[in-house]
């Protein structure tokens, strides 16, 4: 047992991936499980690649494969070498096929036909969206009732009063204090038991996909630390609930 994920793909052309849509929602994601994700399901898909910007524009390299080291927490990509090199004081771009995802990579090291780095903290990328989402006036206090899942649908005891930023039908974006990313952390499958001031006569089951501090700063209350939090739906909100909650 290793503790390694060694995928292999094929070398394809690059230039094109590498212009990314500028029209496109992109969103940083700084929750380590779901960066994790985006490493496993990148690694098997065929257009992954790295590069360095220079003086002269963009050294493109491709990527043979890429290992996943749960035991050092790190990232081992094999490139050929011999076609390209690497300028150790510039710091790597890593493109991954999977929703066009990109990081920044500063601290790695150079073996023969490999380099090596740490997980990274960040990644860039697509939000990709099923289903239209209504982003809420700042001016609007719009309030989502949570239980953790182990609670009883009926426990109001351990609920936790957040602010809604967006919603569509199948998911919610949600502004959190600081003070309560322990409870998110410990509980990442929630009820939403309350949309506004309407009590959910059958709770939706809800997973918590991301976890982050880039939440819009005309949401963000002075001397107050928020996160962003997004939330997947397991069943669709009622439509006359949804509208009055939109209104």
């Amino acid at each position: 047992m290793t503790g390694k994920l060694t995928l292999f793909v094929k070398p394809r052309q690059f230039l094109q991936a590498i212009k990314m849509d500028i029209t496109a929602n992109y969103r940083s994601s700084l929750d380590y499980r779901e960066i994790l994700r985006i490493l496993q399901k990148a690694s098997s898909q065929p257009e992954n690649f790295l590069w360095q910007s220079h003086a002269l524009g963009r050294n493109i390299i491709g990527i043979h494969h890429f290992e996943i080291d749960f035991v050092a927490r790190e990232v081992v990509i094999y490139f050929d070498s011999k076609r390209f090199s690497l300028e150790n004081e510039l710091p790597l771009y890593v493109k991954l096929d999977y929703r066009t995802s990109v990081f920044k990579v500063t601290n790695y090291r150079q073996s023969m036909n490999s380099l090596h780095f740490s997980f990274p903290e960040e990644i860039k990328t697509l939000e990709l969206r099923s289903y239209p989402r209504y982003q809420f006036d700042p001016s609007m206090e719009k309030v989502v009732g949570l239980r953790p899942s182990l609670a009883g649908t009926r426990d109001s005891g351990n609920e936790l009063q957040v602010r809604a930023m967006d919603i569509s039908e199948y998911g919610l974006g949600l502004v959190v204090s600081e003070h309560n990313r322990s409870f998110l952390k410990n509980n990442r499958v929630l009820w939403v038991t309350k949309l506004g001031h309407k009590q959910l006569v059958h709770p939706i089951l809800s997973e918590i996909v991301y976890i982050n501090n880039e939440v819009d700063s005309k949401f963000l209350v002075k001397r107050q630390k928020n996160l962003k939090v997004g939330l997947k739906l397991s069943g669709v909100i009622p439509q006359e609930v949804y509208q009055n909650f939109i209104k």
